[in-house]
């Protein structure tokens, strides 16, 4: 990379604005501080302004630095750092299927290289940066896992990690350390650290994935919605038959462009169908409302020769609403129409892997209709990410702390589309 003048670059701090959540930090970033601290680094170089979790810069900590198109991720301690390059090193040169599959789920990774921090050479990963394309970068880290300790841990690192995000990693098997958004309705970007991420759970997670998603007054975008989950489906069918690691303390790192969310939203139409879906984990999206109906179809998920069996409501009010409904539309073929555009939630009762095959295919058409309609290439992904601790999986098993993250976050998406319908 060669060596390059070193000048002080300004560091913006924040002050914890956000009042929702005793003692969490929430921060509306303003362009213009006057408060600042400066830390050399090399002149072709600048802070990565969108890093949402991990070491920032402060004392003797790093953040990630920015340079042409990649981010540098300092090595701050020596055996995780290496922990973390063998692994990019492994996928990188992969010869197997496990890990030249992986290989599509990471950023990509272009080596090693030396830079000069405060005088000193750091090691540094360098990685694709996953928002270089992107002009209002909304970026959130997802920890995967109830377990975030891995079999080296001391006692105390155990005991400091069991402490951490307690309501979240225990229900839920995830935890968000952080994110920021472009919010749409005011054109401001806010930042929600680590201290907000600690007050989350399980009921108040969903309503920081809205946050995250621009979806707080209004039902979270469609398109948006399934793009994120077309690369998680595939990341969850990987995790499902993988035996070559355990991953802790691993991320998920969601992206996506808010300028291309408040262009489509100027011009997005009104849905056609409207879906929702039981709480149950294990049972398939059921047909709800026509936008211009009312009146709930009570479709039970399961069809017979003579149609769908349908579930009467009991108010006397709605039963005559229904079998009226029913009247009208038995003769127009909506049934037909509605239950070509039905889709099915996975269940691990049923032959998952088949399932799971039909619904990639189901909605990666849907993913490519999206993408012929608005005549451009996909803006929102999901990365996996931070690799200081993955291990060899113990007694060749399947990652179960890690799997059970990824079934509950896919979860709480497919809600998220239920709504967007």
């Amino acid at each position: 990379m060669g060596k390059s003048e070193v000048v002080p670059m300004p560091i913006h701090k924040q002050d914890s604005l956000y009042a929702g959540c005793k003692g969490a930090a929430f921060s509306l970033v303003d362009p213009v501080e006057e408060d600042e601290e400066y830390l050399e680094i090399p002149a072709d170089m600048q802070l990565f302004e969108n890093q949402v979790a991990g070491h920032m810069i402060k004392g003797k900590q790093y953040g990630m630095i920015k340079h042409k198109g990649t981010v540098l991720k300092p090595i701050t301690k020596p055996k995780c750092g290496q922990r973390e390059v063998e692994f990019y090193e492994e996928v990188s040169k992969a010869s197997d299927e496990t890990r030249r599959e992986l290989k599509d789920f990471v950023p990509k990774y272009f080596g090693t290289v030396k830079v000069p921090i405060k005088g000193t050479e750091i090691d540094c990963i360098v990685l694709e940066d996953l928002t270089k394309h992107y002009k209002e970068p909304c970026v959130m880290d997802i920890k995967i896992g109830r377990r975030t300790w891995d079999p080296t841990a001391t006692y105390e690192k155990i005991v400091n990690e069991e402490a951490k995000y307690q309501d979240s990693k225990r229900d839920l098997a995830f935890c968000i350390p952080g994110f920021q958004v472009y919010q749409i309705y005011n054109n401001q970007l806010a930042k929600f650290d680590k201290n907000y991420g600690k007050t989350l759970n399980k009921d108040t997670v969903p309503l920081a994935l809205k946050t995250f998603l621009n979806a707080e007054t209004s039902p979270p975008c469609r398109s948006l919605i399934v793009q994120f989950l077309a690369s998680l489906w595939r990341i969850q069918m990987w995790a499902r038959k993988q035996r070559t690691y355990h991953f802790y303390s691993s991320s998920l790192l969601l992206v996506y462009d808010a300028r291309r969310l408040r262009e489509l939203r100027k011009t997005d139409p009104k849905p056609i169908l409207k879906l929702q879906r039981s709480t149950s984990l294990y049972r398939p999206l059921s047909l709800a409302v026509l936008n211009n109906e009312k009146i709930s179809t009570g479709f039970s998920g399961q069809l017979t020769k003579e149609g769908p069996i349908l579930r009467t409501p009991t108010s006397p009010t709605k039963l005559k609403q229904f079998d009226d409904y029913v009247a009208k539309n038995r003769s127009n073929n909506v049934w037909q129409k509605s239950i070509r555009t039905l889709k099915r939630t996975h269940s691990f009762q049923n032959d998952y892997d088949k399932d799971m095959q039909s619904k990639r295919q189901d909605y990666t058409y849907i993913l490519d209709e999206l993408c012929t309609e608005q005549k451009s290439e996909l803006w929102a992904t999901v990365k996996m990410i931070d690799f200081a601790h993955a291990f060899p999986a113990e007694k060749y098993q399947i990652d179960n702390n890690y799997l059970e993250g990824i079934n509950n976050l896919i979860r709480l998406f497919e809600e998220l589309l239920v709504e967007s319908e």
